[in-house]
């Protein structure tokens, strides 16, 4: 009876599962191939993510360096130049600090942390005893102060936008705006916040609401 060989070929070899009639060494470079392309997809995704990312931040970030500068000069008030001279005016884009504060009748409420254009405003008094402010104090004529009120205005392209002076404390009394008291030749450094979620603002003014050598009634 003749003697039958047997060539069954082993599943296994060396703990490697290896296909019929597939050499060991094709395997091994097919599984590194395969880890391979894996791998340099994992890192163009994440490469996209991070473009993505990264233009996304880019375009919902405000800039203001398209803004227009104000130059310093003396602010009017009531059709004339007063003697409060706008030092500087820094703006930029951030929100609003205080306390959330409801709707009343017709003053607009705001929410902590709602979106501003926030001007940082430098001002210096430069009415004297010889040229005192309007409605001069006659119990301290030598060394009148001035009481001021400033807010702002904000354009873009298409004009002037409406934007709530948030400035606090808020409500206003008895004006919207920053308030500050300067003696004469004395300067101050006071903060607006205009509420608005525009963030193409082109160009802002600064406005004096009032100036007196008298608290405002």
């Amino acid at each position: 009876m003749p003697r039958i060989k047997s060539e069954i070929n082993p599943l296994f070899s060396n703990g490697d599962m290896v296909t019929k009639g597939e050499p060991l060494g094709k395997k091994k470079i097919r599984t590194v191939l395969i880890l391979a392309l894996l791998v340099a997809l994992i890192v163009l995704a994440t490469s996209i993510f991070v473009i993505l990312s990264s233009s996304h931040s880019q375009v919902s970030t405000p800039t203001v360096a398209n803004i227009k500068q104000v130059t310093p000069h003396y602010l009017p008030y009531n059709g004339n130049e007063s003697r409060i001279f706008l030092v500087s005016a820094t703006p930029t884009y951030g929100s609003y600090p205080g306390p959330s504060v409801p709707k009343m009748g017709n003053t607009p409420g705001v929410k902590k942390g709602e979106p501003c254009f926030i001007i940082n405003v430098t001002v210096r008094d430069d009415y004297s005893a010889e040229n005192p402010p309007p409605y001069q104090n006659i119990v301290n004529v030598s060394n009148p102060n001035a009481y001021v009120f400033l807010t702002a205005q904000i354009f873009n392209t298409q004009g002037q936008i409406n934007a709530t002076d948030v400035t606090p404390p808020y409500p206003p009394v008895p004006f919207s705006g920053a308030y500050t008291s300067l003696a004469s030749g004395e300067s101050a450094t006071v903060t607006i916040y205009l509420a608005t979620n525009h963030q193409d603002i082109d160009r802002f003014e600064i406005i004096l609401e009032y100036v007196g050598s008298l608290p405002p009634p």
